[in-house]
């Protein structure tokens, strides 16, 4: 399993994470900040994801692309 991290376009320390399911119907979406309260968030998100699907092991990738929202008020939503 992999999940995949990208940062918010426009912003200093907001971040997305997330990760398709292993069927490829869904995807599963965190948001965090860079702050110690983001680093538990992305840590609770991994340890969720090994859990409810028995990975062993979870790939983490960093992309340099950012993530650009078509709707602003989508990210007031998921906060």
């Amino acid at each position: 399993m992999k999940v995949t991290i990208r940062k918010l376009y426009n912003t200093e320390h907001e971040y997305f994470a997330y990760s398709k399911s292993l069927c490829g119907k869904a995807t599963y979406l965190c948001y965090f900040e860079d702050n110690i309260w983001g680093a538990v968030t992305l840590n609770n998100f991994i340890e969720m994801l090994k859990s409810f699907f028995k990975e062993n092991r979870v790939e983490v990738k960093i992309e340099d692309k950012c993530i650009k929202l078509k709707k602003e008020n989508l990210l007031e939503w998921i906060k």
